[in-house]
């Protein structure tokens, strides 16, 4: 739902390298459109939530704030380097949907890059709906369409080189379930939200080389198993082998030169009637 449970090393990796580098810039497009509201109550889910439970603290002072996370470990391991939670942040597992809270719990909801596909995103901002109190906030930020064209292209050339069409059909329809602003604004007024709009930033993500970003965690951890949620099973051996083959094309072919890994982050704010 929001992304695979991360083991202890995976989450150093994440709060080390990969927020950093990467998740820091939709965190702060997401926090950057906070309003502010009376007993603020503020749902905060993502592969990192807990580290957005600060930056609402500073915004929303008094909050009751609930982060879920995909894994024990990413929890375990921001209670260790916090030393100062929130007195009314809790963090929890998202294990499954519905949430244990009942509708209209909270003033806000912030849902940033789940490593999810179509199907399993419309769910999760369903249930944000659900648990929003009228005139709650909705902020969603994600990568959109047109983003990551350099790993499609990868993808691309495997199909090629083992005459696998299904595959580049699968590659295609995963490309095109990334929502633009047009389609994530008719996703959300679908289940009912009002007052949609999606600002757009393009992030360039720089590496030294290709080989710098092939073993990056950026990859493994967040790239990844987007690409994987995205495509689905069309056959899991598939997906994971022309995943290691755009590794070591990216390090081949960027060997001697700047690699830049292109986003289309896209920031969706929307209000429950």
């Amino acid at each position: 739902m929001l992304g695979p449970a991360f083991d202890d090393s995976d989450v150093e990796a994440l709060s080390n390298e990969v927020l950093p580098k990467y998740l820091s810039f939709f965190n702060a497009l997401a926090i950057d459109r906070l309003v502010m509201a009376p007993k603020a109550a503020v749902l905060a889910c993502g592969p990192m939530a807990s580290s957005l439970v600060e930056a609402v603290a500073d915004r929303l002072p008094g909050a009751i704030i609930r982060g879920m996370e995909p894994s024990q470990a990413a929890i375990d391991a921001a209670l260790e380097r916090t030393t100062c939670m929130p007195p009314n942040a809790e963090l929890e597992v998202l294990t499954r949907l519905p949430l244990d809270h009942p509708k209209g719990s909270f003033t806000h909801a912030i849902v940033v890059h789940p490593l999810s596909g179509a199907a399993a995103r419309l769910l999760l901002l369903k249930e944000a709906f659900r648990v929003l109190v009228p005139a709650g906030q909705l902020l969603f930020c994600l990568p959109l369409r047109g983003s990551c064209p350099e790993i499609a292209d990868m993808l691309r050339e495997f199909s090629l080189k083992h005459d696998n069409p299904k595959f580049a059909e699968a590659i295609e329809i995963a490309s095109q379930s990334r929502p633009t602003p047009e389609t994530l604004t008719n996703d959300l007024e679908r289940l009912g939200f009002t007052d949609v709009g999606v600002d757009v930033e393009l992030l360039s993500v720089a590496f030294d080389t290709g080989k710098d970003f092939a073993n990056h965690p950026l990859f493994r951890l967040i790239v990844a198993p987007e690409i994987t949620a995205l495509i689905g099973d069309p056959a899991e051996a598939t997906v994971s082998a022309a995943l290691d083959y755009a590794k070591t094309a990216i390090a081949k072919y960027w060997s001697e030169g700047q690699f830049d890994l292109t986003v289309n982050l896209g920031c969706a704010v929307a209000r429950k009637p």
